[in-house]
């Protein structure tokens, strides 16, 4: 071990559960991830009375009269019944949609209102939503629901990209993977709870949905109340703004010693290079050597994420049910909810082991699990066209669970961790907006695209799943480095052989950092924050 090792050894202190770190982290991710998730589930479960009260029931009725006798028969009207489908399918896709947009200003907020900031501006965008949701059904207006899911896609949109970073920069290193599966994990219980406000013994009914649909705005109040009180990030005030005192005072605060040599001389050394080379643009992050395979690792992990098909089971979970023979109503509703549950359990096993498997082991098992699952869906979907429902039927089930915790485990979570440890802070910020617009767009393209492709290839829908997870398992196992208990600098410097460019110096530890004085904390509301 070198002098400056062990000088760095002797400093180093084990991570604590400050109350400063709790609250940054755990209001983070109530007040915006928990929506993002919410609003990704909640237009399953109230999609047949949403579409009933605008455009009316898709069956036409006539009665005849023979022998004196009348009798009333029912059909179905194909044309109508694919306008109410269509009309609702743009409401769905307007989410994802404008989450495109959203992931394109998440640069331009947390550059002018920094990450706490953004958070409280995000907020404002929640309550446009939740007003124009609750709104649509008195004011007879579907256009209002369209609008609604429109803002909180932009909502979402900066949410993926502003709770990561923000989380990565407060967390110590020896807990910022679990710290960062936390976010999906809110994101997890938010699809949950709105799978269950969504039954018909809640809000999933005629005269209640308006209220499920506003929901939404209740975790950014809460968020609202405590911003006051959520950390800046260190990382922010040091590298962006070169206040290094209160960098320091917010750091102590975090870890909850006096301590902080390592972290302090990490980033100081980061704000000397980006003091050099200046703020990335998006057109720079794809010019600059240094991060080209830290940018291709994080984009395919991001298409994958989506094309995998996630979500297009929490979309059309009732859909790909139905045509799995698994009656309609409430057999189907508790299936979705038996879904979400194991996503949430087992995004909690994540939680739990990602500090010790570490992250690549946890991506490849679990794509490597998708494949699996996606080819058992395919022979089971196969095995009902030919001997029909029964038994058979709730083998989907089984397999949409298993593929849910393939995915659940690793792909879910790990991106989005993976997005903010990858690179500096000079090039985080367009790297996520890049992320979160292809992720996004992946979401869209599945939204609007489901439907039809399913009905094109039939029981054979999740083939196409399957080989994307084919790809990217077979990507990540070959490319992909461990970043677990890693400093940022450590992390670019396991790229630089690949990206053929030197590697940068880590910090020396210096015992000069603990000579700071500690000055007072204020929370000064015109600084940004």
């Amino acid at each position: 071990m070198s002098g400056s090792d062990h000088l760095v050894d002797q400093y180093a202190v084990k991570p604590k559960a400050t109350l400063s770190l709790i609250i940054g982290v755990s209001m983070s991710v109530i007040g915006a991830s928990f929506q993002y998730g919410y609003n990704i589930a909640v237009v399953n479960a109230p999609a047949d009375e949403i579409k009933d009260f605008y455009f009316g029931n898709d069956t036409v009725c006539s009665t005849s009269t023979t022998n004196g006798t009348n009798a009333r028969t029912c059909v179905e009207d194909t044309e109508r019944g694919n306008y109410r489908d269509n009309m609702y399918a743009i409401a769905v896709s307007a989410f994802a949609l404008a989450g495109m947009l959203g992931s394109l200003l998440v640069g331009p907020v947390v550059g002018k209102f920094g990450r706490r900031g953004g958070l409280m501006v995000n907020n404002i965008i929640s309550f446009v939503a939740a007003l124009c949701l609750g709104l649509a059904k008195p004011a007879n207006s579907f256009p209002l629901i369209i609008v609604g899911r429109f803002f909180i896609g932009v909502f979402a949109g900066l949410a993926t990209g502003i709770v990561p970073m923000y989380i990565g920069e407060i967390s110590p290193k020896e807990w910022r993977g679990a710290i960062g599966v936390l976010n999906q994990l809110l994101i997890t219980i938010g699809i949950l709870f709105a799978q269950l406000l969504g039954l018909e013994s809640m809000l999933g009914t005629q005269q209640m949905w308006p209220y499920l649909l506003a929901f939404t705005c209740i975790p950014s109040v809460l968020q609202m109340i405590s911003i006051p009180f959520m950390p800046k990030s260190p990382r922010f005030l040091l590298i962006d703004q070169q206040k290094e005192d209160e960098a320091r005072n917010v750091l102590v605060k975090l870890r909850g010693s006096d301590n902080v040599v390592s972290e302090m001389d990490e980033m100081r050394t980061e704000a000397a290079s980006q003091a050099a080379e200046g703020q990335m643009t998006i057109i720079q992050l794809f010019r600059e050597r240094s991060v080209r395979w830290q940018l291709i690792t994080v984009l395919l992990m991001m298409v994958a994420q989506q094309l995998s098909g996630i979500n297009a089971v929490f979309f059309y979970s009732n859909t790909i049910f139905d045509a799995a023979g698994i009656p309609e109503g409430n057999p189907q509703d508790m299936a979705s909810v038996g879904v979400g549950v194991v996503n949430v359990l087992m995004t909690i096993v994540s939680v739990a082991v990602i500090d010790r498997i570490g992250r690549k082991k946890l991506m490849v098992w679990g794509f490597g699990t998708m494949i699996f699952w996606c080819l058992a869906m395919t022979v089971v979907l196969n095995l009902l066209n030919v001997v029909g429902g029964g038994w058979i039927s709730y083998l989907s089930i089984a397999c949409v669970i298993g593929y849910i915790i393939g995915f659940a485990v690793g792909p879910g979570p790990i991106p989005w961790l993976i997005t903010a440890e990858l690179f500096r802070q000079a090039a985080r910020p367009p790297a996520f907006m890049v992320a979160c617009l292809l992720n996004w767009t992946c979401n869209f393209i599945i939204g609007i695209s489901f439907p039809a492709v399913a009905k094109l290839t039939g029981p054979y829908v999740f083939i196409l799943f399957m080989f994307v997870c084919i790809g990217i398992t077979v990507f990540l196992y070959f490319v992909m480095p461990e970043t677990k208990g890693k400093t940022f600098q450590q992390i670019s410097n396991l790229f630089a052989k690949r990206n053929k460019v030197p590697m940068a110096s880590e910090g020396n530890g210096e015992e000069s950092s603990m000579k700071i004085p500690l000055k007072s904390m204020d929370n000064n509301s015109s600084q940004q924050v």
